[in-house]
């Protein structure tokens, strides 16, 4: 069914990744998806980035998770409620990318409480397929 949710897991939950110095820094999620983890408006809790924290890139290395001819399943990454980036598409094939947030988002002051990164399928899989995918944030505490 399209539109669930797959929370964090309890332990990912309590794990709050932040840079205990000054600088930019990697936090990096490994998630699991399964072959119905990719319909239209499946949403992917990853887990939590520090308050204040600003997001400035966002990193997809996803393996092949639509095994069609022509491939269609495209992902968004969200913090919080903000997209900080849209329309990737590396799941189609495994490709890799490190992409440059949304101005929307570099323009977002960053939340005061701990922050929920999430990653939706925003168009299904035409022929789904169960894989895996790190994500990786380059953040920047303010």
């Amino acid at each position: 069914m399209a539109g669930e949710t797959t929370t964090v897991a309890a332990s990912a939950a309590r794990t709050l990744y932040q840079n205990p110095g000054a600088g930019a820094y990697w936090v990096f999620f490994n998630l699991s998806f399964s072959t119905t983890q990719n319909e239209t408006n499946d949403v992917m809790q990853a887990g939590y980035i520090a308050p204040n924290t600003r997001v400035l890139a966002v990193g997809w290395y996803p393996t092949d998770m639509d095994t069609n001819v022509s491939p269609a399943v495209v992902h968004k990454v969200t913090v919080n409620s903000v997209d900080v980036v849209t329309g990737l598409t590396g799941a189609q094939s495994g490709a890799s990318s490190l992409t440059p947030v949304t101005p929307t988002a570099a323009a977002t002051a960053p939340g005061t409480s701990a922050q929920l990164v999430s990653v939706t399928s925003t168009t299904a899989a035409a022929t789904a397929a169960a894989g895996t995918a790190v994500l990786a944030l380059l953040c920047q505490a303010n």
